[in-house]
């Protein structure tokens, strides 16, 4: 019982730390990139990433 958690916190602060890059990419990237359409894809689909791990990480951490 005790390893299941301690698995779950850390596949959670796992899932929290990529959160963290895909939203920090969200950013940086579109920076870089000159064409506008290229720049919207971009963000949209890192901001999409954040949310989706960021997502995975709350319903692992409400779970324990």
């Amino acid at each position: 019982m005790i390893k299941d958690s301690i698995l779950l916190i850390s596949f959670s602060d796992l899932f929290v730390n990529l959160s963290a890059g895909w939203f920090g990419a969200a950013f940086i990237i579109p920076i870089k990139i000159r064409s506008r359409k290229k720049r919207i894809e971009a963000l949209l689909l890192n901001m999409t990433f954040g949310i989706v791990y960021l997502a995975l990480a709350i319903v692992l951490r409400s779970s324990i």
